[in-house]
């Protein structure tokens, strides 16, 4: 995964990148992405619209249009399995790129009340688990959980405004055995930038900045964009196409990262409740870590299903 490899060979411990490099292609830092029409001011509390963006929707935010729900705010369930392939799977001692198959599966929870006039509550929680068929990868599991706020702002065209709090922890192998771990405040605009029948165009910037780190060397702010196009072929049958940036400042020892991610989807929604996708994504990451030792990229393909349910 990382640059020289003739002199990882003789000294791999001293040019190892950290646990960012190694899993930011598959368990990296990303923008929530939020539908304007959920968070309409003039909207009561029991009548949701949609469910809450969910991976098990799309990969890039694209949302499942749901059944009239009677009743207080649900709560949303949704669950991911992939199978994909990537030409860099992480290690913990790397000195040439691996290639390798892999299985990843997802569950999470949101829950979205309104609690005062044009402003709601995000509350969520996800479970991520990584299995690789290369002995030389590392397999691991990612927790996530967010609480915070969301305003459309109907005085800039209905601008979704979100800040909340997030929590991160990536282990490998056991809940116990944590490799990484980051508490964070994220705040960003999310906009519709263009609006038809069958054409979408998004786009939003956000930042966010550690409160703290473990290992402390890994704390760092993030300054991101993205933006994203879909277009429906089909009532149930739709293509994304997707760019993410984002430049990281890290804490300590002066690095700053530079990281991008391009990808493009194709999900049916062949059910109200689930929906197939087969997907392309290709990352970069350039640091100005010494030696390019944080430097990496990395495509991945694959298939998947998503399932949600609201309670």
């Amino acid at each position: 995964m990382k640059a020289p490899c003739l002199l990882l060979l003789s000294v791999p411990f001293a040019l190892q990148g950290d646990i960012l490099s190694e899993f930011g292609t598959f368990a990296g830092s990303d923008s929530p992405v939020y539908d304007a029409r959920d968070f309409d001011p003039d909207r009561a509390a029991e009548e949701p619209i949609q469910a809450p963006f969910s991976p098990g929707d799309s990969d890039f935010g694209v949302q499942q249009v749901l059944s009239p729900y009677d009743g207080p705010p649900p709560v949303h369930v949704f669950a991911n399995l992939d199978f994909a392939y990537t030409d860099n799977a992480p290690a913990q001692f790397r000195a040439l790129e691996d290639e390798s198959w892999y299985a990843s599966a997802l569950v999470g929870m949101a829950w979205q009340p309104k609690i005062a006039a044009g402003w709601f509550a995000d509350f969520g929680l996800i479970q991520e688990f990584y299995q690789f068929e290369s002995s030389n990868a590392l397999d691991f599991e990612n927790f996530r959980g967010h609480l915070g706020v969301v305003k459309t702002l109907v005085d800039l065209d209905d601008t979704v405004f979100y800040a909340r709090y997030e929590y991160q922890r990536l282990t490998t192998g056991s809940w116990s055995r944590g490799n990484y771990s980051a508490q964070r405040i994220r705040t960003g605009l999310q906009k519709d930038l263009f609006v038809r029948s069958r054409h979408h165009l998004a786009a939003g910037v956000s930042a966010a900045f550690d409160i703290d780190a473990n290992p402390e060397r890994l704390e760092r702010q993030e300054y991101a964009a993205d933006l994203s196009y879909t277009y429906w072929i089909l009532n149930d049958l739709r293509t994304t196409m997707s760019w993410r940036g984002a430049f990281w400042d890290f804490d300590n020892g002066g690095r700053e990262d530079w990281n991008h991610t391009l990808g493009v989807e194709l999900a049916w929604n062949f059910h109200p409740h689930a929906s197939a996708y087969t997907s392309v994504f290709y990352s970069d990451n350039d640091s100005n870590s010494p030696l390019g030792v944080n430097d990496f990229s990395a495509w991945q393909a694959g298939v998947g299903l998503g399932l949600i349910f609201s309670f």
